[in-house]
Parts: C-alpha cells; sequence; structure tokens
C-alpha cells in the first residue's frame, strides 16, 4: 500500500514537471511590474504509512490545495493598503484519527473534507508601516505564534503548538477552520513588533465541520491574544505571548451535584519561543545551522494538554552543490495535566504524562515551485493511552507552489 500511494506521489510530481508557464514569481514575465493583484496556487500532498504501532497499521493519501489572490495597494496608487482573498479544499483522508491514533496530529494538513473559505482580510499600515489594522477572517497562526524554523516539519505541533491549537470548542482561528477577527501592530523601535489580536471564539460550526459559518454570540465569547517580538536582524528571534478565552468550558475533573461537568472560567495560557542561526556554513553566507525552541502552557483543569515542548535542528545545504535544501530534526512533547489523568482514571481509564513525537525530515528543492520531502516520525505513547504501541510513520510529501 505504501508504494502504491508514493507512486501515486511521484505521477503526480511527473505531471507537475510537465506543465507549461506555471507562472513562477520569480519569472519577470509571469508577474508585471507593479501589479497590484496576485494570484497563487499551493498543493500540497503527504503519502504516509502507519507501519508499525499506533491503532492500527495502513498508508493513507492526503491532499490540500489552496487558492487565493492578495491586492498590494502601493502598486495601484493606494499606499497602506493590501488584502487577501483565499480558499483551501482538503480531501479529508484521515490519517491520525483512523491509523496513529496521535494527539498532535502527524500531518498538518490532516483534516475533515471540505472546500472552505480561507482567509478573507483588508489591512491597513499607519504611520510609515509603524502601526498596522487587520480585520476579517484571519488565520492567528499567521501572525501568532509562528515557528520558523519549524516550519519544514510535517508535524502540526510545528506550526502552532498545542497548548493553543487543542483549545476552544472548535479550536482557535487557524487550519483548517479560520473565524472573524482583528488584529493590530506596532514597532516601537528597530527590532521589535507588539502585536494584539481579536477573535470569534468559536470557529465555525462544531457540529458541522464541512460548512462555512460564521456565528456570533455573546455565549461564544472571543479568544484574546497579545504578543511581544524582538528581531536580531538574520541571527536570532524571540517571541512571547499570552490569550484567553472568555467564555466557560466544562471542566475535566469537577462535577454539580447532578454529576454534569462544572464550568469554568479561565482558558488561558502563555508560551515562549527562541530561535536562530547557531553555525554559519563555511565560505557560504547563507545556510548553516539554525534552532529553536519553543515552550507553552495551558489550563490544565480544561484541556487536556496543558503543556508543551518542541525544539529541533535544521541545516540548509548540508549537501554540497544542493543549497536550499533543508534536513531537519525536532521533538514534540505534549504534556497531559492532572486533571486529564484524574478524569481517566475516573473513567476507568489510564493516561501517561506526555505524548512524544521525534521527526527527522529532508526537503529536497527539485525548484523554485516543487519541494519533495521524505519523512520519518515515531510517536512515543499516541494520545497517552498504555494499551497504545509507539507508532513509526515513514512518508513523503509533495508541495507544488505557482504565482502570477
Amino acid at each position: 500500500m505504501t508504494f502504491r500511494l508514493i507512486a501515486l506521489g511521484a505521477s503526480f510530481a511527473a505531471l507537475v514537471l510537465a506543465l507549461p508557464g506555471t507562472g513562477r514569481a520569480d519569472d519577470p514575465k509571469s508577474d508585471p511590474p507593479n501589479a497590484p493583484f496576485t494570484f497563487a496556487v499551493a498543493y500540497t500532498a503527504d503519502a504516509l504509512d502507519n507501519a508499525d504501532g499506533g491503532r492500527a497499521q495502513g498508508a493513507r493519501y492526503l491532499d490540500k490545495l489552496a487558492l487565493s489572490i492578495a491586492y498590494d495597494g502601493a502598486a495601484a496608487g493606494h499606499d497602506g493598503w493590501t488584502a487577501l482573498a483565499s480558499a483551501q479544499h482538503a480531501n479529508g483522508v484521515a490519517f491520525s484519527s483512523d491509523l496513529v491514533g496521535d494527539a498532535q496530529t502527524v500531518s498538518s494538513i490532516d483534516a475533515p473534507e471540505a472546500f472552505r473559505i480561507y482567509e478573507v482580510w483588508a489591512a491597513r499600515a499607519l504611520l510609515a508601516g509603524r502601526v498596522g489594522v487587520k480585520f476579517g477572517l484571519i488565520d492567528l497562526n499567521s501572525e501568532f505564534d509562528v515557528q520558523e524554523t519549524a516550519a519544514l516539519f510535517l508535524n502540526s505541533s510545528d506550526g502552532i503548538g498545542p497548548d493553543i491549537s487543542r483549545t476552544g470548542l472548535n479550536g482557535p482561528s487557524i487550519y483548517p477552520i479560520t473565524a472573524l477577527g482583528s488584529t493590530v501592530f506596532y514597532h516601537p523601535a528597530d527590532g521589535w513588533t507588539i502585536r494584539a489580536g481579536l477573535f470569534d471564539g468559536v470557529a465555525g460550526d462544531p457540529s458541522h465541520l464541512r460548512r462555512f459559518a460564521i456565528i456570533l454570540s455573546a455565549k461564544d465569547g472571543a479568544l484574546l491574544i497579545a504578543q511581544v517580538e524582538k528581531r536580531y536582524g538574520d541571527a536570532a528571534r524571540l517571541e512571547a505571548g499570552v490569550w484567553s478565552y472568555t467564555a466557560q468550558f466544562n471542566a475535566l475533573d469537577r462535577f454539580t451535584a447532578s454529576g454534569a461537568p462544572r464550568r469554568i472560567s479561565g482558558d488561558a495560557g502563555v508560551y515562549g519561543l527562541v530561535e536562530g542561526k547557531l553555525l554559519a556554513k563555511p565560505k557560504s553566507d547563507d545556510g548553516g545551522l539554525s534552532g529553536w525552541i519553543r515552550v507553552g502552557f495551558g489550563n490544565g483543569d480544561i484541556n487536556p494538554i496543558n503543556t508543551y515542548l518542541g525544539a529541533g535542528l535544521v541545516y540548509t545545504g548540508l549537501i554540497p552543490g544542493r543549497d536550499k535544501d533543508k534536513a531537519g530534526l525536532a521533538i514534540n512533547r505534549a504534556g497531559f495535566g492532572a486533571p486529564a489523568r484524574e478524569a481517566a482514571r475516573a473513567s476507568g481509564s489510564s493516561l501517561r504524562d506526555a505524548e512524544t513525537t521525534l521527526e527527522a525530515t529532508y526537503g529536497y528543492a527539485f525548484s523554485d515551485w516543487l519541494n519533495i520531502q521524505p519523512d520519518l516520525q515515531y510517536v512515543i505513547h499516541p494520545s497517552g493511552l498504555p494499551q497504545r504501541r509507539n507508532a513509526t510513520v515513514i512518508g513523503v510529501r509533495f508541495a507544488f507552489t505557482a504565482s502570477r
């Protein structure tokens, strides 16, 4: 089964190679100067096999198609204005839930099947770019908790930490379902950025995951988030943030006299990140070894995952002559809080302290528009369940992008 999926992915890659006029972003003929609109298409496919452990062995082919149109007001004489509209389709093949049984999600494109409007927003920069506002349907993770070095990896925890992504009734405003929101930023000094955001407390409709929905109600509340970032040129970046929901949620191990879960407030948390270049590539200004460490803490009375630690290394240009290729190693540890473990015991089960995933990957930059990425992940204690054996996942990602 694995070989059939990889062959299918390879066939797609061969088809892409044969396509004429892909409209690469670096081709001046396909991107006229001062054009206010940019059209882009991105196709990402993961051929994955849970070779051992987890819930069940088996292979799946997951894919995501993303279409977008971006507007640059400066090119049209409207300095300061930018806008974006995008839509996405995921084929809905469940890999983590059906086969691996992990809590962090092995593939970042694993999502229920649907064609969704994803982002629709307008933004305005003021005071020579020192201040900016954005409003509309916004992917929270495009501005907050961005792990730049970790973006190479397939595991979802390397996009946004599970201490945030596994919160709320339907997750925060991130892939695959976004919510209405507004964000602001301020550059108080060189290298410093302060961001704040206000989002609908419930993204989409939790009862109908395939349906596009914007439902605003006082009961759903709001998600507030703020972040401070400091950049030291291209050498290093620091990031720290705090988030909080205004609504109440069910407690994991507290109950009313009738036995119903007690509703409590305080679904909030903090996170921090440090990343940067550790070692320059000999005889080259580009490439070399970079690394990162991210930590996060949430409310374990409400959310099963209340702590997170992620770290890793990425080397760009490891093989001579392959300056754009990236090789990486990462570790993701999602910790389960005492209330979640107590709730498991009360139900006659048990829960380990954490789920830990180790990932090794290599991004082969075949061209400016096609990346081929073999990947290996080893999931220790999937979902923290003692009866679930450690899982070994092998596969390959194909990422195709084109813009005009």
